[in-house]
């Protein structure tokens, strides 16, 4: 049987070209869905196809001859995410990996967060198509992308002068490096029938802010604040005629992910790291990892 052939929304976020790197080592043939006026550019064993998002005939095109969508593009409208889906099916793709990297929303307390409304309502549109089309799907939760979240300070502010402690710093939150979200990505592609219709999850290594302070060598002044704070921030934003939409995210995601009773910590049993190739991290490679970001930070 011929390798499968992949499509790849957001090809060129944050999250894309690690997926879009190891699918590429994996010896795996590759098509990037770009706006029409990007000038976005790939390695040159890259497909470009240049779509419309808006217009259901142009994404229809440009998944002929596709097996595995994946859409690893950032929040998005679900509109936006239930035109590709119809798409998919229309151009006879088999196989639909959402954009849930990150957070369980099948946890209720994440799913009736705001922020995570549009990926929700595309999900439940997900598995409802796959009951009566020959589409499935395999919605993969990593938690927060490990490296990104270290360099960008979203886990834990590691240049200081304070670090902030969300709930105390004491949370344990399962994660998973870009890289390691793209491998796991290539674990799904090569078993499609062990992943049909499948919620799985991964961990590189399950980490609290203290912890990741500790590993990094430094000295920071620490403030707690509480996760509900965070909430509260994220609704009154959200509220507002013109809300600051980064304000809502980042608040309403840490609230999920240092909160209690989110499902931030995967369970051990429940992990399909060994189905999707993917290892823990070692205490060094770990440690190597923050200090090599709280270098930089």
């Amino acid at each position: 049987m011929a390798s499968p052939k992949v499509a790849i929304a957001g090809a060129s976020g944050n999250l894309g070209p690690s997926i879009v790197q190891e699918l590429l080592a994996a010896g795996l043939e590759v098509t990037a869905l770009t706006r029409q006026d990007s000038n976005k550019t790939f390695d040159e064993r890259v497909k470009v196809s240049a779509v419309d998002y808006d217009s259901p005939e142009s994404l229809q095109s440009a998944l002929q001859g596709q097996d595995v969508v994946v859409d690893a593009r950032a929040i998005v409208p679900s509109e936006s995410t239930i035109r590709l889906i119809d798409a998919a099916i229309a151009a006879g793709v088999t196989r639909f990996i959402p954009s849930e990297f990150g957070t369980d929303t099948l946890n209720p307390r994440s799913a009736e967060l705001p922020v995570f409304a549009n990926k929700v309502a595309s999900r439940q549109y997900l598995e409802q198509v796959a009951q009566s089309s020959p589409l499935s799907y395999s919605l993969l939760f990593t938690g927060p992308f490990l490296d990104f979240g270290l360099r960008t300070g979203f886990l834990v502010n590691l240049a200081g002068p304070v670090a902030e402690l969300y709930g105390g710093g004491d949370r344990r939150v399962s994660s998973t490096t870009l890289q390691g979200i793209g491998r796991a990505v290539v674990g799904i592609v090569r078993n499609l029938e062990a992943t049909k219709n499948a919620a799985l999850y991964i961990s590189e290594a399950d980490v609290t802010q203290k912890q990741l302070i500790e590993l990094s060598g430094k000295k920071l002044e620490t403030k707690v604040v509480a996760t509900e704070e965070l909430e509260r921030i994220g609704r009154a934003e959200l509220s507002k005629p013109e809300p600051n939409r980064g304000i809502v995210a980042v608040n309403l995601i840490r609230r999920a992910l240092f909160g209690e009773g989110f499902g931030s910590l995967f369970e051990e049993q429940n992990l399909a790291n060994e189905l999707l190739g993917l290892k823990r991290l070692t205490e060094e490679e770990l440690r190597e990892l923050v200090v090599k970001f709280s270098t930089t930070a």
